[in-house]
């Protein structure tokens, strides 16, 4: 099911297009920038950067709920 729910499966998107983002997703957006993939999600990791140290309340209350699914799927946990 794509980048972002953590099945590893880059180009499926579980039935839920439009949700779910899929490497075709990035790469039509990085395509229609004239950017590569991987300078695309580099793009999208800095912006996300910036917005979470612009707007911290925002990424706060969720931040413990992900960290743990992200331990649960073998990512980097509260630990790490």
């Amino acid at each position: 099911m794509c980048l972002n729910c953590g099945c590893m499966r880059a180009h499926d998107d579980m039935g839920k297009p439009r949700i779910n983002i899929t490497y075709e997703d990035v790469k039509r957006a990085a395509d229609a920038n004239a950017m590569t993939v991987d300078a695309t999600l580099a793009m999208i990791a800095r912006t996300s950067d910036k917005d979470r140290g612009d707007h911290p309340a925002e990424y706060r209350a969720q931040m413990a709920r992900d960290l743990s699914r992200l331990a649960d799927d073998g990512g980097p946990g509260v630990d790490s």
